[in-house]
């Protein structure tokens, strides 16, 4: 019986339609979870975010330009590498501007492939009108795989007909560790497919928008918004990229110290600066009369 499913799914790799963020789907009739209201639908979403509980994933999922992206801390904004001119990232109505630097080609510990539909970006830490970024969040990228039936809470800021609020919605893991192309990027995906009376799937807009699984007790980001996939005749899903294949890499990266390059260029830029005062005070010491 394991056959036939993945011989679909090898199929549907051919029909991906790279989309952007989340939409709930009540018997067939677009419907949004616009509000923040996600603890009374989703079991234990209240708790598992670290010391406090006060942040959840509805705090973590921003805008990118025209579609969707998670804030990691430390000022990383992780998205999808297909979505097009990520100059801002907008979390809580605040606008960041994009610094310039990037970080992608993330590697596949699955597969060795380096060119995963994932790319993290930096933003400045003041916003467009003086708002600070709040560094640190209790964020954890999961490096777990996700479990088939496990319940995916999803996020981004899709709309059918053109970018949309944040929204929010739920569904179930179908297929995981999926190697899928899409756009030219190879990933490691996990799936879920529209087979309930209310379910959530991937809409225009939701591109890089974030998915969370609980592990434990703890609610963790384990996917990135990529696509729809095609289960012909079974109907449609998501795909999401897997985050646990590129976890440890992406981490490195949001809880690192600036390079020993960066801190090179640093000291010689402090030297420029301070060594014309030293020749001045010099100066000074050698041509003050002597009493």
């Amino acid at each position: 019986m394991i056959l036939p499913r993945l011989i679909a799914v090898c199929l549907l790799i051919s029909s991906l339609s790279p989309l952007k963020a989340v939409e709930t789907v009540v018997d067939s009739s677009p419907t949004f979870n616009t509000n923040n209201n996600i603890s009374s639908s989703v079991s234990g979403w209240s708790s598992g975010w670290g010391t406090g509980n006060t942040n959840t994933a509805w705090n973590y999922v921003g805008q990118v330009s025209d579609a969707s992206g998670v804030y990691l801390g430390n000022g990383w904004v992780l998205t999808a590498a297909h979505v097009n001119s990520p100059t801002t990232f907008t979390l809580d109505g605040n606008v960041y501007n994009n610094t310039g630097i990037y970080y992608s080609n993330f590697t596949n510990t699955l597969t060795g492939t380096t060119n995963a539909d994932l790319t993290l970006f930096q933003i400045s830490t003041v916003s467009t009108t003086g708002t600070n970024l709040p560094l640190t969040y209790n964020l954890t990228i999961t490096s777990t795989t996700p479990v088939p039936g496990q319940q995916v809470v999803m996020f981004g800021y899709g709309y059918t007909n053109g970018v949309g609020p944040e929204s929010w919605g739920t569904n179930s893991v179908y297929l995981v560790n999926q190697p899928l192309s899409v756009n030219g990027f190879e990933s490691i995906d996990f799936t879920t497919i529209n087979s309930a009376a209310i379910y959530g799937t991937v809409v225009l807009g939701d591109s890089g928008g974030g998915d969370f699984i609980m592990v434990g007790t703890n609610w963790e980001l384990a996917g990135i918004n990529e696509a729809i996939v095609n289960y012909t005749p079974s109907g449609t899903g998501s795909a999401f990229v897997q985050l646990s294949p590129y976890q440890a890499q992406i981490s490195a990266i949001v809880n690192s110290v600036p390079e020993p390059s960066t801190w090179a260029l640093l000291s010689i830029g402090l030297l420029l600066i301070a060594h014309p005062l030293w020749r001045e005070q010099r100066k000074a010491k050698t041509t003050r009369p002597r009493p």
